[in-house]
């Protein structure tokens, strides 16, 4: 136990930048569930004839992609938390470069619909 007390406290600086990553990607994961929401709510304030539209996505289902993304965020950055706390211990740290351009990907792809959803004619 001693042995891992001391390598903790040469890199509490590693640790605790760790925690601020930690924390920063729990922050996008909220803001990007609370732009579900409004996303999902976005439906109240359009006219009557894009609440009725026969597209393939509505706002409430852009809300629920965003809100899934959310949660995966969540997920992963806890995954992630832990992952880099264990190889800050054992000296093995490797970027997570995979997970920044799945979930840059994913939210390109969702800005494009929510687009497309905002550019459909009224029915």
């Amino acid at each position: 136990m001693t042995d891992l007390r001391e390598n903790d406290d040469d890199r509490v600086r590693d640790h605790l930048a760790n925690e601020r990553t930690y924390l920063a990607w729990f922050r996008t994961a909220i803001a990007t569930m609370g732009l579900g929401i409004v996303i999902a709510k976005l439906k109240y304030f359009l006219a009557p004839a894009y609440q009725h539209s026969s597209g393939a996505i509505h706002a409430s289902n852009i809300g629920l992609i965003f809100n899934l993304i959310g949660l995966a965020i969540i997920g992963a950055s806890v995954y992630f938390y832990f992952q880099t706390q264990k190889e800050i211990r054992s000296g093995t740290y490797r970027s997570k470069s995979l997970f920044i351009v799945i979930l840059s990907v994913s939210m390109l792809a969702v800005g494009v619909i929510i687009l497309w959803y905002l550019l459909q004619p009224p029915a």
